[in-house]
């Protein structure tokens, strides 16, 4: 018989009794040091990786609350540059004010089932404590999950593995999971628990959740057996929705060993394995969290290697921005950024990006803005206007995504970015255009109810090289996603 399973209501008010702890199961952020930011529930100072700018902290509780203020405290003296708040992804944002504590207090309280934070220039930062306050004017208390320490094995593993790891599923990142590779039946997955557990529920955010789009593209769980120590045994059933749902057991689990095995999946339109985003399992208090610190770290250890490796060192976990660059960039074999034989070396030295149009393009003005982070996640954003006849086209393209390093060599770095795009065109300057980088995981952030400018699932490859202080960006694939031929960007 099949567990009876139940979906969260997400947009449901919560009220709760004076002293209730809310709980929250989710709590992630770009980069990573001290440990995993749930450590801020229980006012330990949290840290990002030294030097780290444009972090963003993700809090998602389980249940939606009314929200009159939030207080961020710092253990590292006053924030230097403002601090972004967004309610929702990007529902309603908010600057804090700074100093050692920033603050902010909304003229009416805002039903709230996320907290993002953009701590924008903002360096070597630590955070000390994160308050918020309920629509009486009083502190909530919260309560995170019991973070243990478990080994957790896949029989199968898309490619390439450290962005598909089993470990995905307890990072509290949307655009992290994990991903079989072509099988779904059959699949199974192994939980070998340090200390003894008991369990009698499971959590599931069922599918690839960075988007609609992602989640019917890939496969999803149907129906899965469980099985354990003691002779447990447990058939359960997962909906085809996005979001979390939550899966009682007939009765506890209580030992080391567990096994999940795919019995049958929903197919995906385009891939025939499937992609969960993340799992929790519950003892009826508190939701049990194994710890995915050390597959974290892996991530940005790799990635800062890599791009070491190809001499492209201030680079992550900071923003570049600039322009098309007009000129020759340095010679590079890895990047083919070759500069003509027939082009003076003068010549070669002065790209521009100036107000003029380019006569082979068009091309009036062109700003993009480019973070790559260590945890292997993205931002690009870019503005290109150009010259039609007596009226300009103004195009404006951003991505929330993950890179993948596909070669790392001295003189270069080629990446493979994939993720989600949203590119619209106007006919006229549109001074109202809203940046993108509001939450991180493009779940709900930037919808459209223009479908021709909505959001669509991208893929593409990009050429960098650093030369002094300056990256450049070679688009293999001019105009198939993104606007720009080379760019030439600096440290914002």
């Amino acid at each position: 018989m099949f567990a009876k399973y139940s979906t969260l209501l997400l947009g449901a008010l919560f009220f709760f009794h004076c002293g209730k702890k809310l709980p929250v199961s989710m709590i992630t952020a770009t980069s990573m040091d001290s440990g995993l930011p749930f450590e801020i529930l229980d006012g330990k100072k949290w840290r990002p990786e030294e030097g780290a700018k444009f972090v963003k902290l993700h809090f998602y509780p389980d249940e939606t609350f009314l929200l009159s203020k939030i207080e961020v405290e710092s253990c590292n003296g006053d924030f230097s540059d403002p601090i972004t708040a967004y309610i929702n992804f990007d529902e309603y944002s908010q600057e804090l004010s700074t100093g050692s504590t920033a603050a902010v207090t909304f003229d009416a309280p805002k039903s709230t089932r996320s907290v993002t934070f953009n701590f924008h220039r903002n360096a070597n930062l630590c955070v000390q404590k994160v308050n918020f306050y309920d629509d009486k004017g009083s502190k909530m208390k919260w309560k995170g999950p019991k973070v243990v320490e478990a080994s957790v094995t896949a029989s199968e593993t898309a490619k390439p593995n450290l962005s598909y790891d089993v470990m995905n599923l307890f990072d509290s990142r949307y655009e992290y999971a994990w991903a079989s590779d072509k099988k779904g039946p059959g699949v199974v997955l192994d939980f070998d628990f340090k200390e003894t557990q008991k369990i009698k529920s499971i959590k599931i955010w069922n599918g690839y959740q960075r988007s609609d789009r992602h989640c019917q593209t890939n496969g999803r769980l149907k129906v899965a057996t469980l099985t354990g120590d003691n002779g447990f045994e447990e058939k359960i059933e997962v909906g085809d929705i996005m979001g979390p749902q939550t899966i009682q057991f007939s009765k506890t689990f209580e030992g080391k060993k567990l096994k999940l095995k795919v019995d049958s999946i929903y197919t995906g339109k385009d891939y025939k394995g499937l992609v969960i985003s993340e799992i929790r399992f519950s003892d009826g208090d508190d939701w049990i969290l194994p710890n995915p610190m050390e597959q974290v770290k892996k991530i940005a250890k790799n990635n800062f290697f890599q791009f070491s490796a190809a001499n492209i060192d201030n680079v992550l976990n900071w923003s570049y921005v600039g322009g098309e660059y007009t000129g020759n960039a340095p010679i590079s074999t890895n990047t083919n950024l070759e500069q003509p034989a027939q082009q003076s070396a003068e010549a070669a030295t002065e790209g521009t990006t100036g107000e003029e149009p380019s006569p082979e393009t068009g091309l009036i003005s062109s700003n993009w803005t480019l973070r790559l982070r260590s945890d292997g996640s993205l931002f690009f954003e870019g503005n290109t206007t150009e010259a039609d006849g007596d009226s300009q086209i103004n195009k404006s393209f951003f991505a929330l995504g993950n890179y993948e390093v596909k070669e790392a060599k001295p003189d270069g770095l080629k990446l493979r970015i994939f993720g989600l795009v949203r590119k619209m065109t106007q006919k006229e300057y549109n001074e109202d255009y809203y940046g993108g980088d509001c939450n991180g995981c493009g779940r709900d952030c930037n919808n459209s109810q223009d479908s021709e400018n909505g959001e669509k699932i991208f893929q593409e490859q990009i050429l960098l090289r650093k030369s002094g202080n300056k990256l450049y960006i070679k688009n293999e694939n001019p105009g198939k996603v993104f606007q720009f031929s080379t760019l030439e960007l600096v440290q914002e």
